[in-house]
Formats: C-alpha cells, sequence, structure tokens
C-alpha cells in the first residue's frame, strides 16, 4: 500500500530479503507508507480499488492501510485483503532470496499482517494476482479467491457477512468487460488498466488464463479522470502490451494513438506499464508517435526477453514473437531494443532461467542475445522459474538455486554487469525532479554497495563450485 515515491517500479524493490538491508531501510526505500486520513488511504492498489467499487453500493466499506487496520476491526465482519506476492513466492521474491538464502519482505509483512488480524473475530478473504501462493503451505484463511473476483466478489461477501460457510477456494473465470466496474477512488500512482490479458499465450506467465479484452475508451478515460480529481500526479497505463490496445497480435496504429491523444488531453504526465518486443518490432512508426504524444524524457516500461532460445520460444511461448517466428527471436529483440534507445524508452527486461527442458545450448543462446544487447540502455533481470498456479505450466518443478550451472552463473554475471553499466544514467534521467535529496542519496548509495560487493565476487571460485 504504497506509491512507491511516486516511482512504480521501485515497487520491485519491495522483494528485497532484509538479511541484506534492514527491514527499517527497506520499507523507507521501497514501501514508504501512502498518505491517510485517519487510516483510511488517499491511494490503494488498482484491484483493490475495483473490488472497493462494487461493494461500496451494498457494505460499509472502508480501505485502510495495512499498519493502520487494527484501529477498525473492532466489530468488522470481514477483512478483503488483495495480494501480489503474500509468502514471496513470485519469480523477483524467489530469486532474490535464494541467491541470498533470505527471506522476502513481502512474506513477513503479509504473516505479520495476518498474525494482527487474527486476532479479532472477524473472516478473512484473500484474493489478488498472488493469492495462489496460500495453498502451497495451506494458509488458514477463510476463504482464497484465484482469479478476477469482479463478478463473484459481492456475492462472496453476502455470504461472509451473513455467517455462511466459506468455500475454502474459489476459482473464478474473467468476467466480461462489462462486469468490470469503474473505480470510486484513486489508485497507486493513477494506474489505470486499458486491457485485460494478452492473447500470446506463454505457457509459464500467470496471465495465461485471462480472457484478451480491452476497456472501452469512455471507461478508461472516466477512470483517469478519477485519479486526477482525488490527487494523482498523472497516469499509467496499464496492460500486458499497451501497444495491443484494441488489437490481439499485431498493433492497431489508430486506436492505439486516440487511446494516448484522448489520456494526453486530460494530463501531460502518462506513463506504460508493459509492452512487448515483438509489438516494438513490428511497428516503429507507431513507437514513435506514441513518444511524441507523451512528449517525456523518460518511458520506463517492462518487458520480456525471457530466452534467447528459439527452441524454447518455440516450445513455450510460440506467438511470443508474432508476426515475427520463433526463430527470428532474437533480431526481434535487437530491433526492438534499438527502435526503444532511439525513442528514449528504458525496458526493464525479464529473463527466465530454468524453463523445463531448458539445457546448455539454450543457455549459450542467451548469452549470446545478452551480449548483444549490451550496448543499449536498460536493466535485464533474470529470474527463477516458477511454475505459478495460473500458468499452462502449474504442473512443473520450481527451479532451485542448487540446480543452477556454470551458464546460468555467467548469465548472472552478464546481467549484473549489464545493469551497473547503465544504472547511472538510469537513475540519474528517473529520478530527475524527485525532491527527496536523503532517499535519492540512499540509492546511489545502495548501487555503489551491490556494485562493490559484485566486484568482490570470485567468479572462477564460483564456477569451480557450480
Amino acid at each position: 500500500m504504497s506509491n512507491h515515491h511516486g516511482k512504480e517500479f521501485l515497487g520491485f524493490g519491495t522483494c528485497t530479503p532484509q538479511e541484506i538491508i534492514p527491514s527499517f531501510l527497506v520499507r523507507s526505500l521501497f514501501y514508504p507508507k501512502v498518505k491517510t486520513k485517519n487510516g483510511i488511504v488517499k491511494f490503494a492498489p488498482y484491484g483493490l480499488r475495483k473490488i472497493e467499487a462494487i461493494l461500496n453500493d451494498h457494505f460499509d466499506v472502508l480501505t485502510v492501510h495495512p499498519f493502520d487496520i487494527e484501529e477498525y476491526l473492532d466489530g468488522a465482519k470481514v477483512v478483503g485483503i488483495s495480494v501480489m506476492d503474500p509468502l514471496g513466492y513470485g519469480p523477483v521474491s524467489v530469486t532474490f532470496a535464494s541467491l541470498v538464502n533470505g527471506t522476502p519482505t513481502t512474506r513477513i509483512e503479509f504473516l505479520d499482517l495476518i498474525r494482527r488480524i487474527r486476532k479479532y473475530d472477524c473472516k478473512i478473504i484473500v484474493g489478488g494476482a498472488g493469492s495462489w501462493q496460500l495453498e502451497l503451505e495451506n494458509f488458514n484463511v477463510d476463504c482464497i479467491v484465484v482469479g478476477e473476483a469482479e463478478s463473484v466478489a459481492l456475492d462472496i461477501f453476502r455470504r461472509a457477512v451473513s455467517g455462511e460457510r466459506l468455500p475454502k477456494k474459489i476459482v473464478v473465470k474473467s468476467p466480461n468487460v462489462d462486469e468490470i466496474p469503474t473505480i470510486k477512488n484513486a489508485s497507486i500512482n493513477g494506474l489505470v488498466e486499458i486491457s485485460r490479458g494478452c492473447g500470446r499465450g506463454c505457457r509459464f506467465c500467470s496471465t495465461t488464463g485471462l480472457k484478451r479484452q480491452d476497456i472501452p475508451l469512455n471507461k478508461i478515460l472516466e477512470e483517469v479522470k478519477v485519479n486526477l480529481k482525488n490527487g494523482t500526479n498523472g497516469v499509467i497505463l496499464h496492460s500486458e502490451d499497451v501497444l495491443m490496445y484494441g488489437s490481439r497480435l499485431t498493433p492497431n496504429e489508430e486506436k492505439v494513438v486516440t487511446l494516448f491523444r484522448k489520456v494526453r488531453e486530460l494530463t501531460k504526465n502518462i506513463g506504460i506499464s508493459h509492452c512487448s518486443f515483438a509489438s516494438v518490432a513490428a511497428n516503429p512508426e507507431l513507437v514513435e508517435k506514441v513518444t511524441e504524444i507523451i512528449a517525456s524524457d523518460f518511458v520506463g516500461v517492462q518487458t520480456g526477453m525471457e530466452t534467447g532460445s528459439s527452441r524454447l520460444i518455440a516450445k513455450y511461448m510460440q506467438a511470443k514473437p508474432y508476426p515475427f517466428k520463433p526463430e527470428d527471436w532474437k533480431e526481434v529483440v535487437v530491433q526492438a531494443f534499438e527502435i526503444m534507445e532511439e525513442n528514449n524508452w528504458i525496458p526493464a527486461v525479464t529473463l527466465v532461467m530454468g524453463l523445463p527442458g531448458e539445457n546448455e545450448e539454450d543457455l549459450a543462446e542467451t548469452l549470446d542475445l545478452l551480449d548483444r544487447v549490451r550496448r543499449f540502455r536498460s536493466l535485464i533481470v533474470p529470474l527463477f522459474f516458477i511454475p505459478m498456479e495460473t500458468s499452462a505450466l502449474r504442473n512443473e518443478k520450481f527451479f532451485r538455486f542448487e540446480e543452477m550451472k556454470i551458464l546460468h552463473y555467467e548469465i548472472l554475471r552478464k546481467c549484473a554487469e549489464h545493469n551497473l553499466r547503465h544504472l547511472d544514467s538510469i537513475i540519474k534521467d528517473y529520478m530527475q525532479g524527485f525532491r527527496g535529496i536523503i532517499v535519492r542519496n540512499s540509492y546511489i548509495a545502495l548501487k555503489k554497495w551491490f556494485e562493490r560487493r559484485f566486484r568482490e565476487i570470485d567468479w572462477k571460485e564460483v564456477k569451480r563450485i557450480a
């Protein structure tokens, strides 16, 4: 429940194990408490705002900060919690924690929250993108909701309030677009969803099973207005691939440009959450047009490289390069990097280690691709494969730290070198205009500490042990 100092991508820091950085510093750097009035939050996670919008017409609902929740639990009948990574089984958390043998901060905070709520006589319903994790430990809450909850939320909470026994787990199918409500209060950093699902069908991804559908433009603009009216300094347009708004697997330039122009009429500050390398490579002119509309010196965006292996692309994410072919994947990635660089889009790139059946040739192809994109300003984050329940590979095994081979360590080394090469420049531009001098200097100091620790690693010894 934080705006991460107004910098959405700093939210990844919430996965930092507290064995690396003291808990008070993790909190102050990556998730300072969002503004509240008597515990009632001014901004909340977007998904929680959706459920709030549904329940507000039927119940006395308060959206409060986790640190303040005990002030409101006397007499409360139900507590609904939206989670992203409650037990630390998300790819970022597992990877970070495994490398340092630590415990993700998200897990520590969630367990503390549940401990405090259980002192009171109320039912606990947990939903959100990370709710599936609770089943891995047979976690004791009244109801776990897996999937998009808009179509079932009202019924679940009615049953809970009336005292009915709830099913331990509810798996929900995607709602129709007309069942998705408009938020009534501001979301964290002005996040506004423009579409759901993806359509590319990557088998390792948690959004594989979501219905691909676009939110109507009038609803998007209404939510932009809600955010701006309630104090956000701009908006972030969110989907799995913002450049695919109004289409399926190839960009619809007219609809995307219209969307950005309409939003630009309401605010000068427009961010983008995700895009795909394939969409960028398929329509460089669209990237240029969106850049002109946004008129920003820095466009941060998340995207997925995942692997340099055309074999793994064909096996697990065949439509990821579309309209190109799996064997073209490395060229698509390099071309997209070039286009982004020309338009000052700075991607935070994910890479998956340990996909089922991955071999040394696949790893060598990834290393080759890392060499080819070395010069482009970006951050590349290698992550362990996690068989999330909402993915098509949910029955596969977790990739473990103990299974890392020499080439996995080489990937880690190259990613670290890449990031350290570009990080000073990225921090300088990303934190432009940021007024928190102490916090800003803390990030710089943290970067220098990681750089020093990285330089101290004896990579020859690491390879010998591997």
